[in-house]
């Protein structure tokens, strides 16, 4: 039986597996300036820029590494679906509940891994290739960090369920915003003290399943 009406999932570390973030992934395997990425993450923290030009520094970082459509697909390949994440989405599913995800991550991602049919809407950050395959420039998503809070709000409204009907399901410190703000929030393989101390509910990773007796009634 549903007990929400609209559930938004995080991506990297709870649909997907193997990477804590994507966006690591790839500067890993492009072997981009650790230095300017630590810069541009310190600035974006600090609030002396956006989440668009922190965006875009990582596009010029990859760029510059020579990034393809090819080789940001090997990164992804190296992902693994999170365990039971197929059933869980289909047992929501079922009970007629709206589901959208709400993520930081790569909407090649969810492609990837065949997730997109499941999901109403989808917020993520987005690449754009050139006619050779070569990284050229990209849409960043406007809802990461202390925005997914207003994401969820969004597709609330989308949706016209009040906000005590939603729930969240993420791991990581960008989630907390999002995690306040929901009707019911789950840390799902948890990897933040932060996002554990406001989540509602606390389950171990490896299979997502175990967060459906807290998502149904």
């Amino acid at each position: 039986m549903r007990r929400f009406d609209l559930i938004a999932f995080d991506v990297d570390g709870t649909l997907v597996d193997d990477t804590v973030f994507v966006w690591k992934s790839l500067h890993d395997h492009f072997d981009t300036d650790p230095a300017r990425r630590e810069q541009a993450w310190e600035d974006y923290f600090a609030g002396r820029i956006s989440y668009a030009a922190w965006f875009r520094n990582d596009i010029e970082l990859l760029r510059e590494r020579g990034a393809t459509r090819e080789g940001v697909e090997e990164v992804i390949a190296s992902m693994r679906l999170m365990g039971g994440a197929e059933e869980t989405l289909g047992a929501l599913r079922e009970t007629g509940a709206s589901l959208v995800v709400i993520s930081g991550s790569l909407d090649q991602v969810l492609r990837r891994f065949r997730l997109e049919r499941w999901f109403d809407h989808a917020w993520l950050n987005r690449f754009e290739y050139g006619p050779d395959g070569a990284l050229v420039d990209g849409v960043p998503t406007p809802f990461d960090v202390g925005e997914k809070a207003a994401g969820l709000r969004h597709a609330a409204r989308l949706a016209g369920v009040p906000m005590a009907r939603t729930a969240f399901v993420g791991d990581n410190f960008n989630d907390v915003s999002v995690a306040r703000a929901a009707g019911f929030s789950v840390a799902f393989n948890c990897k933040s003290e932060a996002l554990a101390e406001v989540a509602d509910v606390v389950v171990p990773g490896g299979d997502l399943r175990a967060v459906l007796p807290y998502l149904l009634a």
